[in-house]
């Protein structure tokens, strides 16, 4: 684990500059195999709480600069999806202790709950920090198994989430 995170700290060294393309997207059609993350009070979001959904995926970490920046706008984003039944975005903290996490969010303006998505670094292939996924659990196949569609790293606007999203919600599931 510990050579994991190193290189995800790499990764996110090698990530801080905005992309010029803001559809700089990688397309996938990868099935998500099923999964539990846990919110910083311990309860479980198993990937079936997904199904009939879009979900945005954010993998973070406090010590992240560009994970930081983008933070206040994917709060805003959250918001703005509160209520509505077919995209949700998730806050995933990767590598680091509970209470550092509590401390950082207690300074900052977000508001939105934050799983810890260590689990998932390897099974989803995570190299670089930020990192978002966006997946299909619309129609879940075998097992409640879900669709990665989109994985984009380093920095990444609202806008540039918000068109995939739409991309998707355009196509029938």
């Amino acid at each position: 684990m510990r050579a994991t995170l190193a290189f995800l700290l790499l990764g996110c060294l090698a990530a801080t500059a905005p992309a010029a393309d803001p559809d700089d997207w990688e397309a996938l059609s990868v099935r998500v195999k099923p999964f539990v993350v846990k919110d910083l009070d311990g309860k479980p979001l198993k990937l079936a709480d997904l199904t009939g959904k879009i979900a945005v995926l954010d993998f973070w970490a406090t010590w992240c600069k560009p994970c930081v920046h983008e933070l206040p706008g994917l709060a805003e984003y959250h918001r703005r999806l509160e209520g509505q039944e077919t995209v949700v975005l998730l806050s995933l903290n990767v590598g680091e202790k509970r209470r550092d996490v509590e401390a950082f969010l207690k300074k900052s303006s977000v508001s939105f709950p934050v799983y810890f998505g260590d689990a998932l670094v390897e099974p989803l292939e995570l190299a670089a920090f930020p990192t978002k996924l966006i997946v299909d659990a619309r129609k879940p196949g075998p097992g409640g198994s879900a669709m990665l569609r989109y994985r984009r790293e380093g920095l990444t606007t609202v806008g540039s989430i918000e068109a995939k999203v739409a991309e998707l919600l355009a196509e029938t599931p």
